[in-house]
């Protein structure tokens, strides 16, 4: 048995045992807009050294995909004279075969969130002045409806989880079985105290979420709006079409987590108590 396939089994000795020994390089294939960059940089601290795998997203010589082939490129090559332990960034999944294949035992892990709730969070995030494109995308993208019309957002976090294949052609049932025998770990944003606990456990080293990175608190009437906008039940049903896979995955897991989390809990109150996060600061990243 995978070891997701383990913790989703509320299998939690057999999740960590398979998990052993620790791997050469552990990897977060972050999906844009589920707290990763508040993730990543409480991991980063006691995850020595880190890689980000980032682009430059003002050079336009490129398509992106081919920006991201050139940094984990440089990131292999940087591991090989260097190894780092972890690193991570918004790859896709060929990005994600390569380095696998650069790093045979490369662990993965990811986080998931409710896809229209993603999809609001991400649309309002490249508007803001946090996005080094947000001008541009305002004037491209007028609206919400014309943020769903574009195709690289349709299915995003499946872009970032399976093969090409699998995503073009729809295969829900094949994209889980996918995630389920690839991935270590996969959390939601939605228990992301609880999944960040088990997380820091699977990487030994136990501990409270501290960071809240990228929160976007200025578009908070704009949010409001689209909100209410959700609750049109044409407009729900047009982001569920569009994103058919990325809505069977999470239903998929948020089950899997709806199921585990109180034994969860159970378990890992067992083990020694995490040390507690940093007085007065807030431990749940926001949209």
């Amino acid at each position: 048995m995978s070891p997701l396939r383990a913790f989703l089994a509320g299998d939690f000795e057999s999740w960590r045992a398979a998990l052993e020994p620790a791997p050469p390089l552990w990897l977060f294939v972050h999906v844009p807009k589920t707290a990763g960059s508040s993730l990543t940089s409480d991991l980063a601290a006691g995850l020595q050294p880190y890689r980000s795998l980032h682009i430059d997203h003002l050079d336009r010589a490129r398509p992106a995909l081919q920006r991201y082939d050139t940094a984990v490129d440089q990131a292999l090559a940087a591991w090989r004279e260097t190894p780092f332990r972890f690193a991570s960034g918004h790859v896709q999944q060929r990005h994600v075969a390569r380095i696998l294949q650069g790093v045979p035992g490369t662990r993965l892990f990811t986080m998931l969130r409710e896809p229209a709730a993603r999809l609001v969070s991400d649309y309002l995030y490249q508007r803001s002045p946090m996005h080094p494109l947000a001008e541009e995308m305002r004037r491209r993208v007028p609206d919400f409806g014309a943020f769903l019309d574009l195709p690289g957002q349709r299915n995003r976090a499946a872009r970032h989880l399976v093969p090409k294949p699998v995503l073009d052609a729809g295969d829900a049932a094949a994209a889980i079985a996918h995630v389920e025998a690839h991935f270590a770990f996969l959390g939601l944003q939605e228990h992301y105290q609880l999944s960040f606990r088990a997380l820091t456990r699977m990487l030994g080293q136990p501990r409270v979420p501290a960071a809240r990175l990228r929160v976007n608190s200025a578009a908070v009437a704009e949010r409001a709006e689209i909100a209410a906008r959700l609750a049109d039940p044409a407009l729900a049903a047009r982001i569920a079409a569009a994103n058919a896979v990325d809505l069977a995955l999470y239903r998929h897991f948020a089950a899997g987590w709806q199921a585990i989390a109180p034994r969860l809990e159970t378990w890992l109150a067992a083990d020694p108590a995490p040390a507690s996060s940093p007085a007065g600061s807030e431990t749940t990243p926001r949209p």
